[in-house]
């Protein structure tokens, strides 16, 4: 159980430090996810501080994780962000929004079902993160513990934090009309 924790620590913390980075990046960044936030419902006027609130929540689950002790909190903070998150974009799109997926900072994609799944999939991973952690016992992780769950949770990240760019990828495109033969 100790890989099933490090590799849900390590899964989780690198998306989250990727989730800060990507929306603390620039300046224009940040107030791009700032006006992000108001497209969720959040007043205006609260957009900013929601905002911040956000990043330092996530930068807190990176800390939290990267620490073996505090790495439970860190977990049940996961969790509990993914799931406010969640439940924001749940409400925007009963709402009939669809704006602009800034959970890594820049990006285009409106938010949809694809954004739901990929939170609740990382909450559960949170979960069984605590699950490894309350079944692990005994000395620190081996290397070939280690090396599975970096082998593991760096490929997930990366498809994690590139989700929206993949789903691009893969979409089919949309045909051209062709224009009949003999006619420009």
């Amino acid at each position: 159980m100790r890989a099933l924790e490090l590799t849900a620590r390590l899964l989780l913390a690198l998306v989250f430090l990727a989730a800060v980075v990507g929306k603390l990046r620039t300046r224009a960044g940040f107030a791009e996810f700032v006006g992000s936030v108001g497209q969720f419902g959040v007043p205006t006027r609260w957009a900013p501080p929601v905002a911040r609130l956000a990043v330092a929540a996530e930068a807190a689950v990176v800390v939290l994780l990267a620490v073996g002790r505090t790495a439970p909190a860190g977990l049940v903070l996961a969790a509990g962000l993914l799931g406010v998150l969640t439940a924001a974009i749940v409400g925007a799109l009963r709402r009939g929004a669809r704006p602009s997926c800034r959970c890594f900072g820049v990006g285009a994609a409106p938010i949809g079902a694809r954004h739901v799944t990929r939170n609740v999939v990382l909450a559960v991973v949170a979960l069984l993160g605590l699950l490894g952690w309350a079944t692990a016992a005994g000395p620190p992780p081996s290397a070939p513990t280690v090396l599975l769950a970096v082998g593991v949770a760096v490929p997930l990240a990366a498809v994690v934090v590139r989700l929206d760019d993949l789903v691009a990828l893969f979409a089919p495109t949309p045909s051209r009309p062709t224009r009949p033969a003999g006619r420009h």
